[in-house]
């Protein structure tokens, strides 16, 4: 199984540098090398980044292009002059082709000559805002190299600083003076900041179905305010998040009475059609395959409340899973910021060690606050029937009615929700079942999730996610329901184990689940290679256990694996293969995974 996967790899590296480029032709020529000499401040891999014809390789060749070259033998010293180094420029430059390789040699010969460094930075004619809180916000300062982009960044940080405080038609002039001589310069920003503009009259086009007001609850202006330009652009993106626009522009304009310190706001909304009907289908190794269908309406009455009806169905190993959940949202419950949701909800699964029929539902209250954070408190109400218990010591049927409260924080300033390339998330939630709320159970349950993701470049991916959690009962373990317990082990945690049988199991290798769980997918590397198709390597660690004295550094689990990721149409389709270097009875020394979705 290895072997097939590496030849598999290979394959797509294979293909993907046939693809490349334009298709090779007899009189082309790839370019093998790029060197520079006397570049003392910027080095090789930094002036390859900026260049058209770098150096190929195996994945992705280049191949020489006179006209590209000529863009290059003057981006070159552009690149430096952007960078202080006025006086840059290309001494010589060479290059040799090796007919018989069909390859060519490049290099480049630079006298980068002195840097020139910023003397002074005044601000003339400013008078709303002074001379040091211009200065805290702008990149450029004394003593620094004079890069021509950092006083473009500059001005428009000014600008943007006027325009959340009114001064919209504010003009910024920078004046620059360089002595070439003693190699520094003189900057002069020249501030003309004219009127200051409040709200005149807020108005709307382009809504047919959505109730004005429904709009309007979402801005954070009012008519007679200051104009502030950043709150402008803040109530924009939140209409984008009701899902209920297409596109949303807001702009200020001149009144129709042409005031001088007034300025019109108008919102031009393009509403999106509410009704959906969605069909999707996929397979995996867990689920061998599975449909669903949703029936949606996001906008009743114009209101932006929201409905919906989905059916679920998918084959396992053990049977057939399905279910079926009506929901319902109010995004302005009582004309507040608070959204609730209510779920009604059936569904029979097929579990490993039981069956499960749920009959239930869930009321959920929350609001974000701080823009990337939310608090949601949530009420569980659940009867559920276990069957065809498979553990040993456990009768085959049980009952477990569930009464639950919920308290969840969430932080999350991901950028990309399916497919993240940077940003974090934290959830910290706890939930306390029976007790005052009666229900068969009672538990105490509390879980911590973490998720960071880097990128780079060139587009690579660095992920990593840990999850805890930790489930108890005043009546001990054996009164924590199965399908509540904690289970790893399958296609998104510890993959090289088999679905939920990475942490406790019986004698028959049922697994029974755990009070404690620790699970960390302690990195995952994700490089795009061509079009649609990527590589990945990961490593996860982690178990579950039920008894506290079994929590040891020395029983967590190991899963290293590499895989391969398509980006289809119908979602992102991915490969994995994961290595169990120290596999106890009954376990196998590897797994393959098929799946839909990243792992986290």
């Amino acid at each position: 199984m290895m072997k097939r996967l590496i030849f598999g790899i290979i394959f797509v590296f294979i293909f993907e540098s046939g693809l490349s480029g334009a298709p090779l032709k007899k009189n082309q020529i790839k370019v093998k090398s790029v060197t520079y000499q006397g570049n003392k401040h910027f080095k090789a891999g930094q002036l390859n980044k900026i260049i058209v014809l770098r150096p190929s390789t195996w994945i992705s060749p280049v191949y020489f292009n006179a006209e590209l070259f000529q863009s290059d033998l003057a981006g070159i010293p552009q690149f430096y002059q952007q960078n202080g180094y006025l006086e840059a420029r290309l001494t010589d430059y060479n290059v040799t082709i090796d007919s018989s390789k069909k390859s060519v040699k490049v290099s480049f010969t630079i006298n980068e000559g002195e840097l020139t460094r910023i003397e002074g930075i005044s601000f003339l004619d400013n008078a709303v805002i002074g001379d040091q809180d211009i200065q805290k916000i702008i990149s450029v300062k004394e003593g620094n190299a004079f890069k021509s982009r950092e006083i473009e960044n500059s001005t428009l940080a000014i600008l943007r600083k006027y325009a959340e405080i009114g001064y919209l038609d504010t003009d910024i002039n920078p004046d620059i003076r360089i002595n070439s001589q003693s190699h520094s310069v003189l900057i002069d920003f020249i501030i003309n900041e004219k009127n200051q503009y409040h709200i005149g009259n807020i108005t709307i086009n382009g809504l047919e179905k959505t109730k004005p007001a429904i709009l309007l609850r979402e801005l954070n202006f009012n008519a007679g305010e200051i104009i502030n330009y950043s709150k402008l652009l803040q109530s924009q993106r939140q209409l984008y998040l009701t899902g209920l626009f297409q596109s949303v522009f807001i702009r200020p304009i001149t009144t129709e009475t042409n005031l001088p310190d007034t300025k019109d706001i108008l919102i031009e909304a393009k509403e999106k059609t509410y009704g959906e009907f969605n069909v999707s289908v996929g397979s995996g190794t867990v689920e061998k395959l599975r449909g669903k269908t949703e029936i949606l309406y996001t906008n009743l009455r114009g209101t932006g409340q929201k409905i919906g009806l989905t059916t679920k169905l998918s084959y396992v190993s053990q049977g057939i899973n399905r279910g079926i959940e009506a929901s319902f949202t109010e995004p302005w419950t009582f004309h507040t910021r608070w959204r609730t949701d209510l779920t009604s909800t059936w569904e029979y699964l097929n579990e490993p060690g039981y069956n499960l029929e749920r009959l239930g539902g869930q009321v959920a209250v929350g609001r974000k606050f701080l823009n990337r954070s939310s608090s949601t408190i949530s009420y569980r109400y659940e009867n559920n029937q276990l069957s065809q218990i498979k553990i040993a010591d456990i009768e085959e049927t049980m009952e477990s009615d569930i009464r639950a409260l919920k308290l969840s924080l969430v932080f999350d300033n991901r950028d990309n929700l399916f497919n993240t390339s940077k940003g974090s998330y934290i959830e910290f939630s706890n939930e306390i079942a029976g007790s005052f709320m009666s229900g068969t159970n009672s538990f105490f349950r509390s879980n911590l999730r973490l998720k960071q993701f880097f990128s780079t470049e060139k587009g690579t991916v660095l992920g990593s996610f840990m999850d805890l959690g930790w489930i108890d009962a005043a009546k001990g373990f054996s009164a924590i329901p199965l399908n509540e317990r904690f289970y790893a082990g399958g296609p998104n945690a510890l993959r090289a184990f088999d679905y939920q049988l990475a942490g406790p199991v019986d004698a028959d290798r049922t697994p029974s689940g755990g009070r404690y769980q620790f699970v960390w997918n302690v990195i995952e590397l994700r490089q795009p290679v061509y079009k649609s198709f990527g590589l990945e390597t990961f490593i996860d660690l982690g178990n579950v256990w039920d008894k506290p004295q079994d929590v040891a550094i020395s029983d967590i689990r190991h899963s290293v694996g590499l895989g391969i990721r398509y980006n289809s149409p119908i979602g992102l389709a991915r490969l994995d293969y994961a290595v169990n270097f120290s596999p106890r009875p009954g376990e196998a020394g590897a797994k393959l995974y098929f799946s839909m979705a990243q792992a986290f």
